[in-house]
């Protein structure tokens, strides 16, 4: 700064000796300094500040998916099954003709100890009329199976076999192996047994009921009674084999 003051002082002076030589007419005009001030222009920039909205995660709560449990029913075979031609006991196939003591263990096998046993009886007896001489019924409640000595198609005379079966109440796990049970109704048997070979007709000791037969034969078949002719009418009785008579 005191450089350019000093400067300045000089050229003054030179300009003052200059206007003393001039004639005293002439009018000396001030030189005029001329000082320039740049203005310094600052500019600020405002601050930029950007917020990023914070980030919410949603969890969404797993989706668990159960499926019903699928049960299944399964209608077991009857462990004693009825036929027209024996006795289904088990696995143990027991048909008319078998000898005595086979026959009753096929049955103890599933149905337990017999619960009652007549012992060889005259063939006149509680089961009615049946092949002479003797007869034997030996009972699981209310399943009964006979044995004889009689001549048949399976023996001949003196050889106690089994012959024939029938039952009057439900006792468990006993059905014919078509599936028919006591307290089915005719209109059941007809479904499970229908065609030539079944024949329903008027209990001939009893017009308001029913008796009725499938295959029919000797010494095989299937019969029994029911309250009535109908098909609503309620089967009361299931036989195998010939039986005994009136």
């Amino acid at each position: 700064m005191m450089v350019r003051r000093l400067a300045l002082v000089g050229v003054l002076a030179v300009l003052a000796s200059a206007c003393t030589t001039q004639s005293d007419s002439t009018t000396t005009v001030p030189a005029t300094l001329t000082t320039t001030s740049s203005t310094s222009t600052t500019t600020t920039e405002a601050a930029t500040t950007t917020t990023e909205a914070p980030t919410t995660t949603t969890t969404v709560p797993a989706t668990t998916t159960t499926e019903a449990a699928t049960t299944t029913t399964t209608t077991l075979p009857a462990v004693l099954e009825l036929s027209d031609e024996g006795i289904q006991a088990g696995a143990t196939w027991t048909p008319f003709g078998t000898r005595q003591d086979e026959a009753i263990a096929a049955v103890t096998a599933v149905l337990g100890a017999p619960t009652d046993d007549s012992g060889w009886v005259d063939s006149f007896s509680v089961y009615g009329t049946c092949p002479p001489p003797v007869v034997r019924g030996v009972h699981w409640g209310a399943f009964v199976m006979l044995l004889t000595e009689a001549d048949t198609d399976f023996w001949s005379a003196g050889v106690p076999h089994f012959f024939a079966w029938y039952y009057t109440d439900v006792p468990p796990d006993i059905a014919t192996t078509e599936g028919l049970v006591l307290g089915d109704t005719l209109g059941t048997l007809e479904a499970l047994y229908g065609g030539p070979l079944l024949a329903i007709d008027e209990d001939p000791f009893d017009p308001a009921g029913g008796i009725w037969s499938y295959d029919l034969q000797s010494w095989t078949g299937l019969s029994g009674f029911a309250d009535g002719q109908d098909p609503a009418s309620i089967v009361t009785s299931i036989n195998g084999g010939r039986g005994c008579g009136e």
